[in-house]
């Protein structure tokens, strides 16, 4: 991990909810559970958007790697997350302590800027897309929990940190997304799981609707930048 000086408007309320003691016991990257919920989603992006090893990927809000640990298998990452907890628990080794609304690379330094449920955990969700959007050379792929499911919308409303997750329906996303110059490629919602709740033995159960429904527990925005021509599904791949 490399250690930046944090300097700018990511929720310090959150703060101290990244950096708890009961994270000690959050599931490592490698658990069957949270390569269940990753894998699945990779290769939805996988449909829309190339990626190979020479593929520069950032990933922002990267925690403790549950995606990076996966995407590192199939191109060249780096995560970034305001959180220092997280990152010593994040196996990538190209990890950096910095401010998502204050990015500190040079303007299209990534061909794929990524994040997941990070954005219902800013102040600013603007100037956290305004430097995604910089950074990124072609593609800005945003996860975000579903309003719209009624698990997702329960769990929101009990846990406090998690409350404006209730803003981020399909719609909402799509909104933000234009608003910041993002033309998009494809959107959608699917899956059916909480990768640090779900029992390893119910597994197979989430495993039934990695299938876009518009009830799925994660919402997708894929865009690109001004200037890059919209991708239409790209041939089937292998897979992570």
């Amino acid at each position: 991990m490399i250690t930046n000086n944090i300097r700018g408007a990511v929720n310090m309320n959150h703060k101290d909810y990244w950096e708890r003691e009961q994270l000690d016991k959050r599931r490592s990257p490698d658990h069957p559970a949270i390569a269940a919920y990753v894998l699945p989603k990779i290769n939805l992006i996988r449909r829309y958007v190339k990626l190979t090893r020479h593929t520069r990927l950032l990933d922002v809000g990267c925690g403790n790697g549950f995606f990076t640990f996966y995407f590192d298998k199939v191109c060249d990452v780096c995560g970034i997350d305001y959180s220092e907890k997280m990152l010593q628990m994040n196996p990538l080794e190209k990890t950096f302590l910095m401010d998502a609304s204050n990015l500190e690379f040079e303007d299209n330094s990534f061909d794929i800027v990524f994040c997941h449920s990070l954005l219902h955990h800013v102040e600013c969700v603007d100037a956290v897309l305004q430097e995604m959007r910089r950074v990124s050379r072609r593609d800005v792929i945003i996860l975000e929990p579903n309003r719209n499911n009624a698990l997702m919308f329960l769990y929101s409303l009990v846990v406090t940190e998690e409350r404006d997750a209730l803003k981020f329906s399909l719609s909402y996303l799509r909104k933000i997304a234009h608003r910041n110059d993002l033309r998009i490629v494809t959107a959608f919602s699917c899956g059916m799981a909480f990768p640090n709740r779900t029992p390893t033995f119910l597994l197979p159960l989430p495993g039934l609707f990695n299938w876009k429904h518009p009830l799925g527990m994660t919402n997708f925005v894929i865009a690109q930048k001004d200037g890059h021509c919209a991708i239409e599904n790209l041939p089937a791949s292998q897979g992570v």
